[in-house]
């Protein structure tokens, strides 16, 4: 079998915006979305009678970033400590540096594909972890008054709790920070110096800190602030540019135009095609060459270029050679280089799909099979941002739904296509109606003790369907063809599609036990027809149960076990219909497997 490699990258910086003077005067601990808006709402609110100059630029800022989609300035809290004191002393504190379910979303989908190819045999590689170095997290370290080392510590520890309590199946959680990784690093670095890509330089042009990017000229233009004055912005993600003018190292991007190209013409490199057409558009304009190193003086938290420690390599250079540090200290007795995978954001498809293939090729190495670029999550369709204070924290919603909820809301609405749109009402809904009423009610019928007193899944072959009638063969039908659709879909990443897949097995099941009425069929004392009814309904429950682990794994361990199901017998081999003539007794467990929610 060929190995899979799965990877994704989360950004740890959600840059704690808290300065100590403001944490004394602003009360106790909010969330931080909760926080965040109310304290920008309060400065905009104030601006005319703010007293700082520095503050009013920040605020102008911020009032454009409604507008245009800026996100506020990292430096507003800093800068307008005496005004938040004076104007917003009853805003309550946060802390902005948790993951959303935006970072979630990356990490389940990739999870969902490792586990579906563990389950059809596939030996899995699946990474992840957290970018710690960069001008961002420099920034927001001392903003918050901490050593970045331990603000690193204390941000990725952070997402590494968030995703397990998501039931991520991850091989390797990779830190930038790690010795393993500043050693991978030096040497890829010295590999393209020695091989001629990177020379040293003067380098000029618009820089944008919050996407630690360099931006073209014709990538920015020029919004006006409340106060008159301009300020330029990232055309791509809408962010305050500033000019730079440093000599440094750069790669030579622009030599690698045509292998790129040829790179992306060798298969279904980039998925869906929308994204794949945009690195295409991307590579039918020249490249220019690419800065890779900061000056020291500017950019201390990162990892020093060998032989010239007044330079520091580019963050983002550093930060996607985490991939190859996983393999070069995978247990994997296979190769698992080039990787089958990334799974990505799509405001990250550049430094993916441009720079990374390009750092691999001109080194000598192998570009990745492929990437899975996936779209955003809106909040009742709006942008999630922490200026609108709509962020939506994924402990919250385990706390609410479980995280069996929320990873089948994410994968039951993620189409990755397009963007998302996160409510609570529809994640509350959905949950209640396919886990609590669709499959716990199918699970809970046949499982019950009235209509199964002796706890047993019975013994199946095709006369249980015939005696059945028609609805049985119509179940039938359906269970024999839905494993195989599911499969592909899965395949395919379309996981959202797999899903309905299966809800319709599953509506079909109850709708034969409906139909059937066993309770009567009990009653008139036709045991036959009642127990082909009951092997004919725990059969599916059994393939459904087999079908979702990818999806919703602790579920379906739940329900797998209660159908007595032995833990070698919960591959994909065995998620089609099976012929089994012995009875097997069903678990102790609760026949519950999803208690309703209760929400208003």
């Amino acid at each position: 079998m060929e190995q899979q490699a799965l990877h994704y990258q989360l950004d740890p910086v959600l840059v704690n915006l808290c300065d100590k003077e403001i944490q004394i005067h602003c009360g106790p601990e909010e969330p931080e979305n909760t926080r965040q808006g109310q304290v920008e709402e309060c400065l905009k609110r104030k601006f005319d009678a703010l007293t700082s100059v520095e503050c009013r630029r920040h605020v102008a800022l911020l009032i454009t970033a409604v507008q245009i989609d800026i996100q506020a300035d990292p430096m507003l809290h800093r800068a307008c400590a005496v005004d938040l004191v004076t104007f917003c002393k009853d805003v309550p504190p946060g802390d902005g540096r948790k993951p959303h379910i935006g970072h979630i979303y990356t990490a389940v989908i990739a999870d969902s594909s490792a586990r579906f190819h563990r389950l059809i045999g596939n030996p899995v590689t699946f990474s992840t972890g957290t970018d710690e170095h960069g001008l961002k997290i420099q920034q927001a370290a001392l903003y918050a008054n901490e050593e970045p080392g331990r603000f690193c510590d204390h941000v990725s520890g952070l997402f590494k709790t968030a995703l397990e309590n998501c039931e991520i199946s991850y091989t390797d959680y990779i830190r930038t920070t790690e010795s393993r990784h500043k050693e991978n690093v030096h040497s890829f670095w010295e590999i393209l110096s020695e091989k001629g890509f990177i020379y040293k330089g003067k380098y000029e042009g618009w820089y944008c800190t919050a996407d630690e990017a360099f931006v073209a000229e014709d990538q920015t233009m020029l919004v006006k602030l409340p106060n008159g004055q301009e300020q330029r912005v990232s055309t791509e993600s809408n962010r305050p540019v500033e000019w730079f003018s440093e000599e440094n190292y750069l790669f030579k991007l622009s030599k690698l135009r045509e292998e790129l190209r040829s790179w992306l013409k060798s298969g279904p490199v980039i998925r869906p095609m929308r994204h794949y057409n945009l690195v295409k558009s991307w590579l039918d304009q020249e490249l220019i060459d690419l800065s890779v190193s900061r000056p020291n003086a500017r950019l201390s938290w990162g990892i020093p270029v060998p032989g010239d420690s007044s330079q520091t390599i580019y963050v983002w250079l550093d930060a996607l050679l985490n991939y190859m540090t996983v393999a070069k200290h995978s247990q994997s007795e296979m190769n698992i280089w080039p990787p089958s995978v990334h799974v990505i954001g799509k405001d990250i498809l550049k430094f993916h799909g441009i720079y990374w293939p390009a750092f691999l090729l001109a080194a000598g190495f192998e570009p990745p099979k492929s990437l899975l670029v996936h779209g955003h999550w809106l909040v009742d369709e709006q942008k999630m941002s922490k200026t609108t204070g709509n962020v939506v924290s994924p402990q919250s919603c385990i706390n609410l739904v479980t995280a069996t909820g929320l990873r089948y809301f994410l994968m039951h609405e993620g189409v990755p296509a397009s963007d998302g749109n996160f409510s609570i009402k529809r994640m509350v809904r959905i949950a209640n109606s396919d886990l609590a009423d669709g499959i716990g009610n199918l699970v809970s019928r046949c499982c019950g003790k009235s209509l199964n007193p002796l706890q047993m899944r019975l013994g199946l072959s095709p006369s249980s369907f015939e005696s059945c009638g028609s609805p049985g063969s119509d179940l039938l039908s359906l269970l024999e063809r839905t494993p195989d659709i599911v499969h592909d879909e899965y395949q395919q990443w379309n996981f959202y599609k797999g899903i309905d897949q299966v809800m319709a097995l599953v509506r079909g099941a109850n709708g034969f036990f409906q139909t059937m009425e066993p309770w009567k069929l009990k009653k008139e004392g036709q045991l036959d027809k009642l127990n082909a009814t009951m092997a004919v309904t725990m059969e599916t429950a059994r393939v459904v149960g087999t079908l979702l682990q990818p999806i919703v794994p602790s579920y379906s361990e739940r329900l797998l076990d209660k159908l007595g199901v032995p833990q070698e017998n919960r591959s994909w081999d065995f998620a089609r219909l099976r012929w089994n003539t012995t009875e097997t007794v069903l678990g102790s467990q609760q026949a519950v497997l999803f208690p309703r929610i209760k929400f208003e």
